[in-house]
């Protein structure tokens, strides 16, 4: 049994409508996509549901560069005069610019997968400047049979020296809780 061939005119019932319009988008977009792979062709293809929400696709260019190269072909290839061609080119231009600002923001896999990089880079960089911190912390632990050499000792007691010097200096001024902020920066700084 065969589909019964439907007359073209304007579906009545609005969700009947909706409907058909929502099964049949994606077979008119399919369809775009397969002639702009197939005869590598700049393709945009705009639409609006009767419920007023945007479709769109586009080939290998954006929407944007496509719609630009039509408004400025001559008016005799366009078929005709456009009305306000300054106007759809300011457009043009806006969207264009957004779209960049859009796309920066949805940055795509590559730029992600470069700034996971970094971030992993900078993550590494922390726990090393981590592991060097809680290396001069340990100087001032009280358990002396961690220091396994004569070099570490005298690293420690230098080390010491420094700090306390620094706390001599700032002892007039600070309190005992900006104190100890102090100090913890001093320490992590060197």
């Amino acid at each position: 049994m065969g589909r019964v061939k439907l007359q073209i005119k304007k579906i009545e019932n609005s969700t009947n409508r909706q409907v058909t319009f929502s099964k049949r988008r994606n077979g008119l977009i399919k369809k775009a996509y397969e002639l702009s792979i197939l005869c590598d062709i700049d393709i945009a293809l705009i639409m609006f549901s009767p419920s007023g929400r945007l479709s769109q696709f586009s080939g290998k260019k954006r929407i944007e560069d496509v719609l630009a190269r039509y408004v400025n072909l001559p008016d005799h290839d366009r078929g005709g005069p456009l009305q306000n061609q300054e106007y759809l080119n300011r457009a043009l231009k806006k969207l264009k610019c957004e779209s960049d600002i859009a796309s920066h923001l949805t940055s795509p896999a590559s730029s992600v997968n470069s700034s996971v990089e970094e971030l992993q880079q900078e993550i590494s960089r922390f726990q090393q400047q981590l592991q060097i911190a809680e290396g001069r912390l340990s100087c001032f632990e009280a358990d002396p049979s961690k220091i396994t050499s004569l070099r570490e000792a005298e690293c420690c007691e230098k080390l010491l020296m420094d700090a306390l010097t620094r706390v001599t200096q700032r002892k007039v001024s600070d309190t005992p809780l900006s104190l100890s902020l102090s100090l913890l920066k001093i320490f992590l700084s060197n």
